[in-house]
């Protein structure tokens, strides 16, 4: 029995770090996730500056 004790307790601790490992991992994608669209926005509000024609002509 002792041992089986020391065998539940082992695996109990080794599946809430699993736990709390994926946890955060989850939390670290939701918050990914959110700063897309905020990403996205500011990708769209870059203005494009023109290409120079300059060069274009002078070849």
């Amino acid at each position: 029995m002792r041992r089986a004790k020391k065998y539940f307790s082992f695996f109990g601790i080794l599946i809430s770090t699993c736990f709390e490992k994926l946890h955060i991992f989850y939390s670290k994608l939701i918050e990914y996730l959110r700063k897309l669209p905020n990403i996205h926005m500011k990708l769209l509000n870059i203005e494009l500056k023109p290409i120079k024609t300059d060069l274009i002509n002078n070849n």
